[in-house]
């Protein structure tokens, strides 16, 4: 028993200590700290989870907005007019300080575990402070400047919820192990009390928040609708220069149904494509008009804009981190893009039977040529162009009267017998503004739901467990290669493993708690024969 003894004492002292104290408190050398306190360490600790918990709050939302990364960077630009990818300097930062927390409170449970004095130095408490500042700040930013965001969070615990539950009665069953042990060696009867009715509201909590999590993909596989169509927001923007000739052919290579875009209007009367109000994130205006960096984009004539090169930005700034993976060839022509006019977008769409929807952006300047009769201007331009007419998506947003022929596309939620009077069949929305259930109440009323910007895998999926009919997309060559949702079950087998985990998680968390106990009243036969042999040599 003393060889045992010896042996635990020399690993802690030569293995665990320097490591443990040492990252935690600073004290590479001695076990105990200058100034033990008990209580106001423990809180510290406390305080360290509740920091941890946000952080991993914090980190889980960055994962989920990674859908509109892109959105974050183009809003940036327009404010700071520098490109720079802030969506993965802010995901940087956010893991850097995850890991750190993380770091600490592994040390902390090591401290409980191996019955060291916790202590925690007042850096390591510095740095906690600032990073949950910063945290703060940066989540009552995101309130302020960002605020829609947050329901794509919410959306994304659809997928993960059923997930992230079982990792929880995971982590809590294994924290049994550190609560009994704290239980069965605390003096203190209320302490115990305490700590023990926490512990077990928490766990049971845990075993009956099922009960409040709703996902479209906990479904009969004979529910699942089919596959939704995709269209090509300004094209294929992760493959090449967005809203250009070879953008919108690799959308036709993605098996997209439809071609997604902004139209504005030239100082002479050709529509073209652009989304921004200037050129300057997406073309090589500052070397071509260096005194017109800041015009905007109808007040040059197409001639002016011809001149501009609409492909070399891409190459340089990488919007989407992916220009490493196109070939030579594909970066070659990617450099040779021009800007795109309306006429050139449909006569592609007329040869490869694609649909065209497009947002009007009319000119903001009331001197302008066209400020009243750009919706004529656009209707000519299609009429001209000889595509069949119900390949055009009009969104009354454009304004004015729906030309004959033109297939009606409402960019907000009403009611189905609204739609119906006025002979709208589809509806066009941000994919955070409408509910799975919505979806599905539209689709139960023939009504086309189709919603925008749609990336990340995760996001389809559940779009398309609740029946969408089409997404807008920046990412059509990874959403093609999906064949089914990244995961669906039938209500029943997910009851099933809802009961059976909560079962074996209550028998786990019970033998722990009896483990502990056989341990604990064995060190105590133990402490007395000590004292009893010590007594006997006295």
């Amino acid at each position: 028993m003393m060889e045992r003894h010896t042996f635990l004492q020399l690993v802690k002292k030569n293995l665990c200590l320097p490591s443990i104290t040492g990252i935690y408190g600073c004290q590479w050398k001695q076990h105990s700290p200058p100034h033990p306190n008990k209580k106001g360490e423990f809180v510290w600790y406390l305080v360290l989870s509740c920091i941890f918990g946000i952080s991993a709050f914090w980190f889980y939302c960055w994962w989920a907005l990674y859908n509109d990364y892109s959105n974050l960077n183009e809003h940036l630009f327009a404010k700071i007019h520098r490109w720079l990818d802030w969506s993965v300097i802010l995901l940087t930062v956010t893991a850097i300080i995850f890991s750190y927390l993380s770091l600490l409170m592994i040390l902390g449970l090591c401290h409980f575990a191996l019955g060291i004095p916790i202590y925690l130095h007042w850096i390591n408490k510095v740095a906690m402070l600032i990073s949950v500042l910063l945290i703060l700040i940066l989540m009552i930013t995101i309130g302020l400047k960002w605020k829609e965001e947050w329901d794509t969070v919410l959306m994304s615990f659809q997928v993960t919820a059923p997930f992230l539950h079982i990792a929880a009665v995971v982590s809590v069953t294994i924290v049994a192990w550190f609560v009994a042990a704290q239980f069965f060696q605390s003096k203190r009867r209320v302490f115990q009390i305490v700590m023990l009715m926490f512990y077990l509201g928490v766990v049971t909590i845990l075993y009956f928040i099922p009960l409040a999590i709703s996902s479209p993909c906990i479904i009969e596989k004979k529910n699942l609708g089919p596959r939704p169509a995709m269209m090509g927001h300004r094209g294929a923007p992760m493959l090449a220069p967005e809203n250009t000739m070879m953008s919108f052919e690799e959308t036709v290579k993605c098996g997209a149904s439809t071609f997604e875009t902004d139209v504005r209007i030239s100082s002479d009367g050709v529509p073209f494509l652009m989304h921004d109000p200037t050129f300057e994130r997406t073309t090589n205006i500052a070397e071509v008009f260096p005194k017109k960096v800041k015009y905007n984009t109808s007040s040059f004539t197409w001639t002016e804009i011809q001149q501009l090169n609409a492909g070399k930005w891409f190459l340089e700034k990488d919007p989407y981190n992916t220009v490493r993976s196109l070939s030579v060839e594909s970066q070659t022509k990617a450099a040779t893009q021009r800007v795109f006019s309306l006429a050139q977008l449909l006569a592609l769409a007329r040869r490869t039977n694609k649909s065209v929807i497009f947002d009007l952006r009319p000119p903001t300047d009331r001197f302008h040529p066209y400020h009243n009769t750009s919706h004529k201007v656009i209707v000519d331009t299609i009429l001209n162009s000889s595509i069949a007419h119900n390949l055009i998506l009009w969104l009354p947003d454009n304004k004015k009267s729906t030309p004959s022929g033109f297939h009606q596309v409402l960019g907000d939620k009403l009611d189905p017998e609204t739609l119906r009077r006025e002979n709208i069949h589809t509806i066009n929305v941000l994919y955070s503004n409408i509910s799975y259930r919505e979806i599905r109440n539209y689709a139960a009323e023939n009504i086309t739901t189709n919603v925008y910007v749609v990336n990340e895998r995760w996001l389809f999926s559940i779009l398309w467990c609740a029946n969408v009919k089409s997404v807008t997309t920046n990412a059509c060559h990874i959403l093609k290669k999906m064949h089914e949702p990244i995961w669906h079950i039938p209500p029943g087998i997910y009851l099933a493993i809802w009961i059976i985990t909560d079962i074996i998680s209550f028998l786990l968390i019970l033998l722990i708690f009896l483990i502990q106990r056989s341990r604990h009243r064995k060190k105590q036969e133990e402490f007395k024969v000590e004292e009893y042999d010590e007594d006997t040599v006295l």
